[in-house]
């Protein structure tokens, strides 16, 4: 059978990601379904379940729960802490709950500390799995295939290629994007939705044409007007180009936000122990354009101890 050139780089990219993942001792995968630009898997609760659960790069908490869980589960808090929105700034007080295992296939998270979704937050799905709960994994979120793996091991050391190294303030994973000459740190979010940039750094950048009104984002305690443009410039991120990419325009959060839109064309894999990131697409050049009208603002309150 005769490959094309574009089925040929499919098959090898599938080809690697079968190839790279078995020699990290792989020790648990499940289905991860992507709806509204989240990822989602199925968890059982204190044996109890499944519920629906997203996944959240971007929360530097183990967990959140809905209220309806905790109020199913008869889950008592153990105290309150505070959560901020991306802003840190809107900050609000929550019940602390210790959940005595979380399990998602075979891999069993035992007494996590786990906090309630303030307000409406999380209304349609039961809770929402943060960055922290995976510290001791290596975590691929496969978004092409729709898979979540949890291996032991780690990555190798960031090349500025595929593999590029974060940090974690907040811990959360925040890597560097180049826009340009211009370098700006960016939240690696899986809940938030566009390439989007703050108002202050994007007002110094050229667009194609003036940046027009998507719509309406919140935190926690505000609502904002978010805009859009495609820029004059690529953005790169390790040895993935972005051409002349639509991005959003943030009034409110501080640094830049690599959401689900950016996400969606990787696998990608974190290592928190040596905080790098393994980016793996079948192209080097990808294509963001302009998203449908509607939105795309992320309430995103994020449970950390106070002094954060």
């Amino acid at each position: 059978m005769r490959l094309t050139s574009l089925s040929r780089r499919g098959f090898l990219f599938v080809l690697l990601a079968a190839t790279t993942l078995p020699a990290q001792q792989i020790v648990g995968n499940a289905r991860m379904e992507v709806r509204h630009n989240l990822p989602f898997v199925q968890v059982l609760v204190n044996g109890q379940g499944p519920f629906t659960f997203g996944i959240d790069t971007g929360t530097g908490g183990e967990a959140i729960l809905s209220s309806g869980l905790i109020q199913h589960l008869r889950l008592q808090s153990t105290g309150e802490t505070e959560v901020h929105d991306a802003t840190g700034v809107n900050r609000r007080k929550v019940k602390v709950l210790r959940v005595h295992s979380l399990k998602i296939g075979t891999v069993e998270f035992r007494n996590v500390e786990a906090t309630q979704s303030p307000g409406s937050m999380l209304e349609s799905i039961d809770g929402i799995l943060g960055f922290p709960l995976f510290r001791e994994y290596l975590l691929t979120l496969d978004y092409p295939h729709q898979q979540l793996t949890l291996a032991r091991g780690s990555l190798p050391p960031a090349n500025g290629d595929q593999i590029v190294p974060f940090t974690m303030p907040d811990e959360v994973p925040v890597v560097e994007l180049n826009i340009g000459t211009q370098r700006i740190e960016a939240h690696v979010d899986s809940r938030g939705r566009d390439l989007s940039l703050p108002s202050k750094f994007a007002q110094n950048l050229k667009f194609v044409s003036d940046p027009v009104v998507l719509g309406h984002g919140s935190t926690i305690s505000n609502e904002f007007e978010i805009k859009g443009g495609q820029l004059e410039t690529d953005i790169r991120l390790g040895v993935y180009t972005f051409p002349k990419a639509f991005v959003a325009i943030n009034p409110l959060f501080p640094i830049a936000n690599f959401g689900a839109v950016p996400l969606s064309n990787f696998v990608v894999t974190f290592d928190q122990t040596n905080q790098r990131v393994r980016f793996e697409a079948p192209s080097r050049s990808i294509v963001l354009s302009a998203p449908p009208r509607g939105g795309s603002g992320r309430p995103a309150p994020k449970p950390g101890p106070s002094d954060h």
